[in-house]
């Protein structure tokens, strides 16, 4: 269905209304990141720091990665909710995110670690890897203490009065004795109990055990550490700040993920029947003129999706050295990451073109009538229409109705259920080199392989076997939803929800308009949220405005469509009949020629009915309709 007056001025409500939604409730989440230091800034401090440290960086390699303190993270908005984060970060100066820069050599343990504040540029922590063998010369405790106080006084304006003794231990090894001491911050004591939690006045604290539900009495207290590790004459490591979380809280959390990831786990089960499915019915219907007419461009795309999978593990180098192990060859390490690089590319590869083909034969039976819902349609006429371009710009619409579903639903689940959104994955593409590149290849990706899975293949699927579009909507919704239980959204079974009533949207767009707007937004949603933090954090116009230009993408092809306007003529689905096809068709119009009485006492859908349930491909029995002089409907 075209979209009308009615439906543009519904999707301008709607839009309006979820932006102003977004605005006021989820966007206050994202202000406060301050990524003002990028990674060749970053290098350059962690070299400068290893010179003046009389040590030579060239004699390593380096790699820089963007991490950041996902427990801290976690437990403050559990404790003290997302406002209480905040305060905390600025009244302690405390950095939720930071650099890490490696320099390693390979086949040896020494190396180096340094830490940097992606705000402010500052060296937070500082780790010198040496073998256990090394030799240091001999130090008394009560020394090594001075030195650390001294240290951490001349780098951290260190106030032992302030701070309670934590941590005082000793490491003997054949050489050399490390001495490890940190102190806790007397004035921070964040406790984990239901107690204190539900008599909290602050408003993002739910009453009754908070994010997690029921909770251990006396759980603990979160701490904030300095710390410094002395051997010999050398600072050997150092901390500004370490948040320590409860030990009885980690155990509880890991108890709540190992729920999500069972309930995932399961979901993947029906992942894989469902893709089986597709794969099934790929090759029953390899002959089919939709699977004929679209195999090119699904190629095709299967291609593209197999090279941006390769170009992002380029994208990721940093990420590649970073986490190489020095007690194995460089090379091995290289040659293991490249086969698994190329299973994983081959797999998601399959996983656009299995559905996608099997999806445009199943939906050229089940939903003929809404010819929009499959590219076929688009292969027929023309993917540069100002049809076209209006359904890209519908895209754009549900993107934003997303966000304000999304904000809804999370700030609903804030309120009532305690749920707790983690707020470090916003970073999780910054150690690429093109952090707005690795954002469009994960957009471009997942809004391919979903929207052709969950929405072309799995709701025609559904109607074929439950004879109900409705259920099928709610069956796959159900399946694409829970499959992201495992992120970290707390409670894990609420982001299965959420996404849910995604899905629902989606299809209700999808079965209304077509599969252009569903597929433009959902690839607008997952490129805003790993790139919002560039666009509305503190951060540098570089990736400012990549990260613009990615979410703009989709509007230069409505441009070029709106200006090119070709015209949207459906071509005969013959034009790329195989010789096999073509085959057929001279059998069945040499029958239809001979039995012509027969012939004229059914309907065409009877003739076809039979025909195809003989096992005869429908496309071709129609095409052999079609020159008998026989009418059949078209889409």
């Amino acid at each position: 269905m075209k979209p009308d007056r009615p439906t543009w001025i519904l999707f301008a409500g709607l839009s309006l209304l979820g932006f102003i939604l977004w605005l006021r409730l989820s966007c206050p989440q994202l202000e406060f990141v301050n990524f003002s230091v990028d990674r060749a800034k970053a290098s350059g401090i962690a070299r400068e720091y290893l010179r003046a440290r009389q040590e030579d960086p060239a004699r390593f390699r380096a790699a820089a990665v963007f991490s950041a303190d996902g427990e801290a993270d976690r437990y403050l908005q559990h404790t003290v909710g997302f406002a209480g984060l905040v305060e905390f970060i600025q009244k302690h100066d405390f950095d939720l995110f930071y650099w890490v820069v490696r320099f390693f050599r390979e086949n040896e343990k020494e190396g180096y670690k340094v830490f940097i504040s992606s705000a402010t540029g500052e060296v937070i922590g500082f780790q010198h890897i040496i073998d256990d063998n090394a030799a240091r010369e001999p130090l008394e405790r009560n020394e090594a203490r001075r030195k650390a106080v001294e240290f951490l006084k001349e780098g951290f304006q260190f106030n032992i009065d302030q701070y309670a003794v934590k941590g005082d231990l000793v490491t003997v090894y054949d050489n050399r004795s490390d001495f490890s001491f940190s102190w806790q911050r007397k004035d921070v004591q964040i406790p984990w109990s239901p107690q204190e939690n539900s008599s909290s006045p602050r408003p993002e604290v739910p009453r009754g055990g908070g994010a997690f539900g029921r909770r251990e009495p006396n759980g603990g207290t979160g701490k904030l550490l300095i710390s410094a590790k002395v051997t010999g004459q050398e600072i050997l490591s150092f901390g500004k700040h370490t948040f320590l979380v409860p030990d009885q809280f980690n155990r509880y959390l890991a108890h709540i993920q190992d729920t999500g990831r069972i309930l995932s786990q399961f979901i993947y089960l029906l992942y894989l029947a469902l893709f089986t499915s597709a794969v099934f019915f790929m090759i029953v219907r390899r002959n089919h003129l939709a699977t004929h007419m679209t195999k090119r461009f699904y190629s095709g795309l299967m291609a593209f999706s197999f090279a941006l999978s390769l170009l992002a593990v380029l994208n990721q180098w940093q990420n590649v050295l970073f986490d190489y192990n020095t007690t194995g060859a460089f090379r091995i390490y290289l040659w293991q990451l490249g086969m698994q690089t190329l299973v994983g590319a081959l797999f998601v590869s399959v996983a656009i073109i299995m559905p996608g083909l099997a999806g445009e034969a199943l939906h050229d039976q089940a939903f003929k009538e809404k010819p929009e819902g499959s590219f076929l349609y688009y292969l027929r006429s023309t993917f540069f229409s100002r049809e076209v371009a209006k359904t890209i710009l519908l895209g754009y619409g549900v993107w934003i109705i997303m966000l304000g579903i999304q904000s809804v639903l999370v700030g609903l689940g804030q309120r009532y259920a305690g749920v707790r959104v983690e707020h470090t994955w916003m970073n999780n593409l910054s150690t690429a080199y093109l952090p707005f590149l690795a954002a469009f290849t994960l957009g471009l990706k997942a809004s391919f392989t979903e929207e052709l899975m969950y929405r072309l293949f799995a709701i025609s699927f559904g109607k074929k076997l439950l004879g109900s579009t409705v259920a099928a909507v709610i069956i796959s919704s159900l399946i694409w939803g829970f499959s992201h239980s495992n992120y970290p959204v707390f409670p894990m079974w609420f982001r299965g929800i959420e996404v849910t009533c995604l899905g629902l949207f989606l299809s209700w767009v999808y079965l209304r308009f077509g599969i252009i707007p569903v597929i433009v937004g959902h690839y607008l949603f997952d490129v805003f949220w790993n790139c919002a933090e560039y666009m509305l954090g503190v951060t540098r116009p570089f990736y400012f405005f990549s990260s613009l230009s990615v979410l703009l993408l989709p509007l230069t092809w409505a441009a070029a469509a709106f200006f090119l306007n070709k015209k949207a003529e459906l071509q005969p689905m013959r034009w790329r009949m195989s010789k096999h096809q073509l085959y057929n068709l001279d059998v069945l119009k040499t029958f239809f020629r001979q039995h012509p009485e027969e012939m004229r006492k059914k309907t065409p859908q009877q003739i076809m009915d039979e025909i195809s349930g003989h096992g005869w491909d429908p496309a071709v029995v129609e095409a052999a309709l079609e020159d008998a002089g026989i009418p059949v409907p078209r889409p």
